[in-house]
């Protein structure tokens, strides 16, 4: 009687990490296998777009997908293209939320923090 009841117990636990096993497997993090297919959609889907369009090229624009929200980050010149990459991001089917980090580049002459150009020696000097 009690090998059997060993038997018993030893099988249920076997049948309860089996299915727990099979359910982790669908689950990435908290996502499952769906949500995780939908978001590389919508991330093809966003870059393919941005790839496409006519005015601007997006091509150093990075996007990432989670639980249907885009995240944009990458450089662009102009503030025009950064609000232009949100609106092709938000017109993308499955979006719930665009978070727009792209950056703008610097423009002009830039000099490194901490030091003053010197013209008359074509060198830099320490700030005052």
């Amino acid at each position: 009687m009690l090998n059997l009841k060993k038997m018993f117990l030893v099988g249920g636990m076997s049948a309860m990490f089996a299915l727990t096993g099979c359910e982790m497997m669908n689950h990435h993090g908290d996502r499952t296998m769906g949500r995780r297919l939908d978001d590389s959609t919508i991330t093809s889907t966003v870059k393919h777009d941005l790839n496409r369009e006519p005015v601007y090229k997006f091509g150093g624009i990075d996007v990432k997908t989670y639980d249907g929200v885009v995240q944009l980050s990458g450089f662009v010149d102009t503030n025009e293209q950064k609000e232009r990459a949100g609106e092709i991001a938000r017109q993308s089917e499955g979006v719930t939320q665009v978070v727009n980090n792209i950056t703008l580049k610097p423009q002009g002459n830039l000099q490194p923090t901490g030091r003053s150009y010197d013209d008359r020696d074509n060198n830099y000097r320490p700030a005052r």
